[in-house]
């Protein structure tokens, strides 16, 4: 009987992390697909990104009952317990991660298209190491890597400096072409929404550290 109900309880755990993946899937294809519109204006694909936040925020919901569900049943210690709060904070994380890529297809509603004169692809650019590191984050939730997770904060550094090379060419772009004020402004926006995934890209991993040392890093 304690065999079973440990087997029981170990596929409660395994189902919970593989709805937090199928969660972080989506996610992952939510912000590459938002990306993606930046550079190919493509307004009923940003609209169908923001539909798909619907989708994501529905899986954190489940998410949560699931593993407020297991909390109740298994009474868990330790080890157990911190997995099941982890994966509940991390669905939460990936919730908001989804909430930044809707943002993204919304300022991209909000310009329609790409003005001639605007040459640089520079948040493009920025989006590509988001969405990069954002795969490690999860991935390294997936593997239960340290290694994996410990890549993560320092290609953040990166994000942040190519960041701040964005907003101040975008600053120099609109001094210098006063037609582009709007769209460049709007492309801002999605700068700091890259920005913010990047931030919360490195609190999964965190997360992920914590699940495995039992120790919180900074």
């Amino acid at each position: 009987m304690r065999e079973h109900i440990v087997s029981t309880y170990d596929d409660d755990l395994n189902t919970l992390k593989a709805k937090l993946l199928e969660m972080g899937v989506l996610v992952e294809r939510q912000i590459f697909q938002a990306i993606e519109v930046t550079k190919i204006i493509n307004l009923a694909k940003a609209k169908e990104i923001q539909k798909s936040d619907d989708v994501i925020d529905s899986l954190e919901v489940e998410i949560r009952e699931f593993a407020t569900i297991t909390l109740t049943k298994r009474q868990p210690l330790a080890d157990d317990l911190r997995k099941i709060i982890i994966s509940l904070k991390i669905s939460s994380i990936l919730e908001r991660i989804g909430d930044h890529a809707a943002n993204i297809a919304g300022r991209i509603l909000h310009v329609k298209k790409v003005p001639e004169n605007y040459l640089t692809d520079s948040i493009y650019q920025l989006g590509q190491l988001v969405v990069k590191n954002y795969s490690k984050a999860l991935s390294s939730f997936d593997q239960d890597s340290h290694k994996i997770a410990q890549v993560v904060p320092t290609e953040d550094v990166t994000i942040n400096s190519v960041y701040e090379t964005c907003f101040r060419e975008h600053l120099h772009l609109m001094m210098e072409d006063r037609e582009i004020i709007g769209f460049s402004t709007q492309m801002l926006f999605i700068a700091k929404e890259l920005e913010r995934i990047g931030d919360l890209s490195k609190v999964i991993s965190k997360e992920v550290i914590y699940n495995l040392k039992g120790k919180i890093t900074r």
